[in-house]
């Protein structure tokens, strides 16, 4: 997905999409761009044995470091 940023205002960027639809899109995500701008959005999705695993990692490290506290 390709947008383009049309202006910054705080901390949202305005943006139009390829479509021409206006989205307000966090400025934190967005790192150093500015207007005019043109940017690609790329949205990978994880399958449920993915999300589980990571979970699993996470569940891990959050129980080192109780024990390790």
């Amino acid at each position: 997905m390709k947008l383009i940023i049309d202006r910054i205002e705080e901390n949202i960027a305005v943006a139009e999409l390829e479509n021409s639809e206006k989205v307000n899109v966090p400025l934190y995500l967005l790192q150093d761009a500015k207007e005019g701008d043109a940017l690609i959005i790329t949205v990978e999705k994880k399958s449920t044995q993915q999300k589980a695993d990571t979970h699993s990692i996470f569940e891990k490290l959050r129980n080192k470091s109780k024990t390790d506290a």
